[in-house]
């Protein structure tokens, strides 16, 4: 096996843990939700679950502000979608901030 071969394979094996521990990370939070855990142990799973995101995404090319500038597009359609006044609240704050980061 080559060195590219084995660059593949490692980071086929990175994104594959990446993804595991995403997917503990959820399970954790839907544990401690229904365990109604303390606020800082689910802040820390939804820590958890943030850092995983933005590293399986750089591993797949996307950058941290590509992710940032799709999830305020997002919300912007959602915005325009939504008739929930308190979800639209919601919405609204979350874009407010994400648009001062771009």
């Amino acid at each position: 096996m080559n060195g590219k071969d084995f660059d593949v394979a490692k980071n086929i094996k990175m994104t594959e843990n990446l993804q595991c521990q995403m997917l503990s990370a959820v399970a954790q939070f839907f544990t401690a939700m229904q365990g109604d855990a303390a606020k800082a142990e689910k802040t820390e799973i939804l820590a958890d679950l943030e850092i995983v995101m933005y590293l399986l995404a750089a591993r797949m090319g996307i950058s941290k502000d590509a992710l940032d500038q799709k999830a305020a597009a997002k919300l912007k359609l959602g915005l325009l979608q939504e008739e929930r006044p308190e979800w639209k609240t919601s919405l609204l704050e979350l874009h407010r901030e994400l648009g001062q980061k771009l």
